[in-house]
């Protein structure tokens, strides 16, 4: 990124915010920024080819989870650089051309021939999956409204739940079948027994995750529902890799 782009793109960022993507570029590899470049243009090509799709459907939400999920992996989850990448987007059409050049770069297109054409080819793709994102929100907000007012009576418990949690995002790149993994199992049925014999709960195939969602208040703003879609394909992530190395634990044990 030249220095005329970042002194433009600037604008859309707090000036925490700004500092902080600052500083987590600088402290990003040049090989791992090879590497989302690589997976942003992938991304970008499954997406635009599956623009046919049913927002609401199953493979659309895979793609947009994806998506949400690298933009998570870039921006270190932070809410603020989130906000200003979306105010910035918003305003895209009136960027320097050397900005929407750059924009194009990031999804592989070559705007020499047709600028106009890599510009709605971008704006189609950023619609669909925004239009996933909204349904994946509206489709589960009352669950998020659920997770907000609803606490633990064991708070020491509920802890426990967020500390599993983190544990096992960090850990997702282990193959399940791995004696980290299969700790992190332990963990999660311990959990999970407590929960199903304790009074008046009712736990559901997510577990108790629900204190992930906890600290972000419903609201309708592009930015609150970025971060509770994230928040929920995060959610979801974590617990179908611990199902399956419990499903490899219980493999073990049948055939023990």
């Amino acid at each position: 990124m030249q220095p005329q782009e970042e002194s433009f793109m600037k604008k859309y960022y707090t000036d925490e915010a700004w500092a902080k993507r600052t500083l987590i570029r600088k402290q990003t590899s040049a090989q791992t920024l090879e590497e989302y470049q690589k997976r942003w243009k992938q991304i970008f090509l499954e997406v635009e080819a599956g623009l046919d799709l049913d927002p609401a459907s199953e493979a659309a939400q895979l793609l947009a989870r994806r998506w949400v999920l690298l933009a998570e992996v870039v921006s270190e989850g932070d809410s603020e650089i989130k906000a200003g990448a979306i105010n910035a987007w918003k305003d895209h059409q009136n960027w320097p051309l050397a900005e929407q050049d750059a924009l194009f770069a990031r999804w592989g297109l070559d705007s020499s021939n047709d600028r106009n054409a890599s510009m709605k080819r971008v704006e189609r793709v950023a619609k669909f999956i925004g239009q996933a994102i909204g349904r994946k929100y509206y489709g589960s907000l009352n669950s998020i409204r659920l997770a907000l007012v609803e606490k633990s009576p064991d708070e020491g418990r509920s802890k426990r739940w967020v500390e599993l949690f983190s544990d096992a995002e960090s850990a997702l790149a282990e193959d399940p079948a791995s004696e980290r993994a299969q700790g992190l199992v332990s963990r999660w049925t311990e959990l999970m027994r407590e929960a199903e014999t304790g009074p008046g709960r009712n736990v559901g195939r997510l577990g108790d995750f629900r204190e992930i969602l906890q600290n972000q208040r419903s609201t309708y703003t592009p930015v609150a529902v970025v971060n509770q879609v994230a928040r929920l394909y995060r959610v979801e992530q974590v617990s179908q890799f611990l199902e399956r190395a419990l499903a490899l634990s219980k493999d073990r044990r049948d055939s023990a």
